[in-house]
Parts: structure tokens; sequence; C-alpha cells
């Protein structure tokens, strides 16, 4: 079971990191109303690569964690537990 609970935590640290991703692309969207554009998005560009890089990360540990569950799935469905 304990391998069940970890990867339930894995696809939750994958859900924080593109949600922000998500918050960092709103606040580019809402800096880039500024009249201070340039500053504002060389950080912008520079974080949103930064959390882009931890979303691709992370989505290459959700195809791993998938692969678990499939089989996993697998293995039930065959009933070889």
């Amino acid at each position: 079971m304990g391998e069940k609970k970890d990867h339930l935590q894995k696809l939750s640290e994958l859900s924080e990191k593109v949600m922000a991703l998500a918050n960092s692309i709103r606040q580019a969207e809402k800096d880039m109303e500024s009249t201070w554009m340039d500053e504002i998005e060389v950080r912008d560009l520079r974080n949103m690569k930064e959390r882009m890089k931890a979303v691709e990360d992370a989505l290459c540990m959700l195809k791993e964690e998938v692969g678990h569950v499939e089989a996993e799935h697998c293995k039930k469905a065959k009933g070889t537990y």
C-alpha cells in the first residue's frame, strides 16, 4: 500500500508544479500591461523558463507514474496480485 501512497504524493507534487506555472503565466500577463515592460518581461520570462523546466521534469515523472499505475492495473486484470 505504501507504493500507492507514494504515487499519489508524486501526482500531488506534479499538480502543484503545474499550478505554479499557471500562476507565473497569469502574473506575466498582468505585468505585460505595465509601462515597465522591458524589465518585467525579462524577469517574467526567466521565471516562466524556470517553471516550465519544473513542469517538464514533473511531466516526465507523471509519465513514469502512469506507467506504474498501468502495470498495477494489468496485474490486477490478469489476477496476478
